[in-house]
């Protein structure tokens, strides 16, 4: 983040889910999670300032992101709410994050937003109250706020920071659709079937040897990629440039590879950028 008298800079990274088990339904009807998520090396870029004739926000190339659905607008509106006050700023916001790709762009701009006006205006919102309204915008904000990677459970909002958990490098590959996160929960049947053991929090955690492939899924990557093949196929062309795992993002759209190293993952990106599965992207952890 970079303030100056005019106003604010903030990166808001991605993430990618290193893991994700659905666990079940609660009774508020979300779904109790359990995941290991990490933000990576690729930012929407927000510009925030004050701004006298109220609250305006720009996206240029994305004019449907310019209205009340936004959640960087439903962030300011609920702060107003918290400190009984009216906030009049500009945000211009520069995606480079695909939407409805998995990749957390909406939550971590919203996370963006309300830790950055916080700060411009003197922290009138305490930290733990600042979390509480992250869980109110939505599941992945009380992550973003954390800046490192974390274990997440609940539906989301429950956040354990790993912060000397390993940082690697990822090539993405976004197939140029989107996938609705509401409707992907909705197609869970229970019980899930899952052909690999529950994952080992404690093993995981302290990173004993090598982590094996059973140590990184997704739960729903079986149930959304049958509507949707191409994501195997992306899978599957990841694997073949030599990750060590490759995993749907998140309720998807998102295809990512791990690597151990920058090296290995810029050869792969190289290849995989010539074989037309869509946008793919290079970025390490954080």
């Amino acid at each position: 983040m970079e303030i100056t008298s005019k106003g604010i800079k903030i990166l808001a990274p991605a993430k990618v889910n290193l893991f994700l088990e659905i666990l079940g339904k609660r009774n508020d009807g979300y779904h109790e999670i359990r995941s290991l998520i990490q933000p990576i090396r690729l930012f929407d870029t927000l510009w925030i300032k004050e701004n006298p004739k109220g609250l305006e926000i720009r996206c240029p190339g994305h004019p449907e992101l310019e209205n009340e659905t936004n959640l960087v607008v439903r962030t300011i509106h609920l702060m107003e709410k918290e400190l009984d006050r009216t906030l009049h700023f500009s945000i211009r916001l520069r995606k480079k994050i695909p939407i409805g790709a998995g990749l957390g762009g909406g939550s971590s701009d919203a996370a963006a937003v309300l830790s950055g006006i916080n700060e411009w205006l003197g922290w009138p919102i305490h930290p733990d109250r600042l979390l509480a309204l992250a869980a109110q915008i939505g599941s992945d904000v009380s992550f973003f706020l954390s800046k490192s990677t974390s274990l997440a459970s609940g539906r989301g909002e429950r956040i354990e920071s790993w912060p000397i958990f390993p940082a690697w490098w990822y090539v993405l590959i976004y197939p140029g659709f989107s996938i609705s996160t509401s409707w992907a929960y909705n197609q869970i049947k229970f019980p899930l079937t899952r052909g690999e053991k529950t994952i080992n929090i404690k093993r995981l955690k302290s990173m004993e040897g090598t982590p094996g492939k059973d140590q990184f899924k997704n739960d729903l990557e079986g149930i959304i990629q049958p509507f949707f093949p191409i994501l195997g196929k992306i899978k599957k062309a990841l694997l073949e440039q030599g990750c060590f795992q490759a995993l749907m993002s998140g309720s998807g759209s998102t295809v990512f590879g791990i690597w151990e190293t920058r090296k290995t993952a810029k050869e792969a990106y190289l290849q995989l950028k010539q074989q037309g599965w869509g946008e793919v992207f290079i970025a390490g952890g954080l």
